[in-house]
């Protein structure tokens, strides 16, 4: 990999004509070469007139925002301690909060790359600048919802629907799996692309760099974008209390795969908007008081989404043909599919799940170092959005009971690290109670 001796956040350009946004980055390496790459973001079903609709006071600093927000895919291939902005300026308190988001939302990446990333990262500041006043700007009270065709958005959605909350889905990059979902809900989707510069695309096959990256941050500050030309005062995501709980330490930083679902990131995104864009705007996630199992508990009481939810991460890296294929898709092969296979299997029949998944994933020995990990038996928690390990040991616990799985090598396995003397009543409380009092 070529070294950079500076990264330079440049420009960002609206297209109204074709609901297009582009942002430039600059990198200039230590032989000499510069190199521009640029990002695009593509908006549908937004008229030309609607972008001239957002005040200038609010727009620019929600591009600002998005410009530093999407070139931490370009500045973690090409990292370098010298950055700069132009066009504007940041305030030291705006330095420090690109500083946290990107070594913390990085964390995973660090580690994946075995980068040294202390002292590292260094936003530039003008100490001179007063902060900026966030502007008013009042938008319907309606919320706009992430949808990641999964339990998790899906059980919201129904949430919203109970609170009688108007709201619409905003879809990333959507697949057929956020059509199915929408149309099973009875929500419109608001549909955003993003195609990366092909360059670093291609840069980052070659090399095998790692693609972990604070995606939901990056959603969030897209979404805002949305609330302001479409006219939504929330925007809502559905991350759990399980996205609080790291994985291991790196050179002293917790890493944390779900640290951009997690409360702290939640706040600090929140916070920089209401603070630095408009106080007119908020996001909350609507599960956050709830663990893995709790989620799942209640989603089971909508049977109507089994044969659609995909919940499993592999599904978004398949082709869009391959992807139409399925009405629901689980690769029975990654952590969040052993973990949600298990999960599932406490509170519905075993003929049930197994037709869910399509497999009996307890029957399956070639699984047994991830079920190992994910019950804390051995190694750390997977790089994956997986629970708690006690999560996995109550509901673990409760199909063992249930005696359809028994003999199954994840059941024997089960019952010789975690025997009927192990105190699950003990756990049960931690598990299911609310995060105020977790």
């Amino acid at each position: 990999m070529p070294r950079a001796s500076s990264f330079t956040f440049g420009s960002y350009r609206i297209d109204a004509g074709r609901s297009r946004i582009s942002f430039s980055y600059r990198v200039e390496f230590e032989n000499g070469a510069v190199r521009t790459y640029t990002d695009r973001l593509f908006f549908k079903n937004i008229v030309p007139d609607a972008w001239a609709t957002i005040p200038q006071a609010v727009l620019e600093p929600t591009l600002q925002a998005l410009l530093i927000m999407l070139g931490i895919n370009y500045w973690c291939v090409y990292p370098t301690k010298n950055i700069r902005i132009e066009g504007f300026a940041l305030t030291e308190a705006q330095a420090h909060f690109w500083e946290l988001m990107y070594l913390n939302g990085l964390g995973e990446f660090f580690y994946d790359m075995q980068i040294d990333f202390r002292d590292l990262i260094a936003f530039p500041y003008d100490v001179s600048l007063t902060a900026p006043t966030p502007a008013p700007f009042k938008r319907p009270a309606r919320a706009l919802l992430l949808n990641g065709a999964g339990k998790d958005s899906i059980l919201s959605a129904e949430m919203l629907k109970a609170s009688g909350t108007p709201f619409d889905f905003f879809a990333f990059a959507p697949t057929p799996a956020h059509a199915r979902v929408a149309a099973l809900v009875g929500a419109t989707n608001i549909e955003v692309t993003r195609r990366r510069d092909p360059r670093l695309v291609a840069s980052m096959w070659l090399h095998k760099v790692s693609s972990a990256y604070p995606s939901v941050s990056t959603f969030t500050f897209i979404a805002v974008l949305l609330a302001e030309v479409l006219g939504y005062d929330s925007i809502i995501f559905s991350n759990e209390r399980s996205a609080d709980f790291g994985n291991f330490i790196y050179l002293g930083l917790p890493v944390n795969h779900q640290w951009c679902k997690s409360s702290e990131a939640e706040k600090l995104v929140n916070d920089y908007i209401r603070q630095y864009i408009t106080p007119d705007i908020s996001t909350r996630s609507l599960l956050r008081e709830y663990g893995e199992l709790e989620i799942v508990r209640r989603f089971v009481c909508y049977p109507k989404y089994f044969d659609v939810v995909t919940s499993c991460n592999s599904y978004f890296w398949l082709p869009r043909p391959v992807q139409a294929l399925y009405s629901s898709f689980w690769c029975r092969q990654c952590p969040k599919c052993v973990f949600l296979f298990a999960c599932f299997s406490s509170y519905l029949p075993k003929r049930d799940v197994v037709k869910m998944f399509g497999a009996d994933l307890y029957a399956d020995a070639k699984l047994l170092p991830l079920f190992r990990s994910i019950l804390g038996i051995e190694g750390f928690k997977p790089l994956d959005c997986v629970g708690e390990p006690e999560e996995m040991i109550l509901t673990m616990h409760a199909a063992a009971s249930g005696g359809e799985y028994a003999g199954e090598p994840a059941m024997r396995l089960f019952e010789q690290h975690f025997p009927a003397s192990y105190g699950f009543d003990e756990i049960a409380p931690r598990v299911f109670a609310p995060i105020s009092s977790a």
